[in-house]
């Protein structure tokens, strides 16, 4: 929608006034929700290392569900915010979660929870970013809330390659905005289920909630992913996230009621 804006004189794009606002708001307020579990350093380290895990991981699932990209002059290595994938960074990112508590003798869960509010807070301004550059559009739509990208021709490409069937109307499914409700409805729930949760329950329901929304959505994005990637790779990447995720909150809530059942009995 508006791909770049003007400030006093300059030309900037939002695509990365947006990731550079997520990275900043993310880190702010990681350091607030890590400041009862680490030391100083240690909350002013662990967000910058899992920022550069995040882009190292989104880059690394790219290169595996797109190889195509890679082979025009693209090196996986290019450094460039370009050609990421949203999963990719933050399965990295929670392994840099593990590796860092794992050196540091901390407890990964209730870190893990600390990171949920900050994450989710960073990708709804990532998505924001997305929809105002016109990137990770949907597919063609008749609904009256489908939107028109003026800026991103690509996108019309992408639909319509010879421009004979949607000849004037570009229209297409916002998925941008439907992942940020995605987003702000997996936070919601794991927030209204923290006190019936232990440590860790409140990261994994949001991981599970999100990574349904993430698989609700897909059918309505446009990919140049190849089939199996859409059809094979993609579902039974979403489904091992949510077995494993809803596992671990249902350990959670069970553990923690008898708990309360032996604190009644007292």
């Amino acid at each position: 929608m508006y791909p770049v804006i003007h400030i006093a004189g300059q030309s900037i794009q939002t695509y990365y006034l947006m990731a550079i606002l997520a990275g900043i708001v993310g880190y702010v307020l990681s350091m607030i929700k890590l400041k009862p579990l680490l030391s100083s350093w240690e909350r002013r380290l662990l967000p910058l290392g899992l920022i550069v895990f995040a882009i190292v991981g989104a880059r690394l699932l790219n290169a595996v569900l797109n190889p195509n990209e890679y082979k025009k002059g693209f090196h996986i290595w290019t450094l460039s915010y370009s050609k990421l994938s949203l999963m990719g960074g933050l399965v990295l990112g929670v392994i840099g979660i593990f590796l860092f508590c794992l050196l540091r003798k901390k407890d990964p869960r209730r870190i893990a929870d600390a990171f949920v509010i900050p994450c989710a807070c960073g990708i709804v301004l990532l998505k924001i970013g997305c929809f105002l550059n016109g990137c990770c559009f949907g597919k063609h739509t008749t609904r009256p809330w489908g939107i028109v990208f003026p800026a991103n021709e690509k996108a019309h490409a992408v639909i319509d390659p010879l421009g004979f069937i949607y000849q004037g109307n570009h229209a297409v499914h916002p998925t941008q905005l439907y992942e940020i409700l995605g987003v702000l409805l997996a936070l919601c729930l794991a927030l209204i289920l923290k006190k019936k949760l232990k440590d860790g329950g409140t990261a994994a329901v949001f991981a599970g909630a999100f990574s349904i929304a993430r698989w609700i959505v897909m059918p309505f994005r446009s990919f140049s992913y190849p089939k199996y990637i859409l059809n094979i790779f993609y579902p039974l990447f979403y489904a091992v996230i949510i077995l494993v995720c809803f596992g671990y909150g249902i350990y959670c809530f069970r553990k923690v009621e008898k708990t309360s059942q032996k604190l009644d009995q007292r």
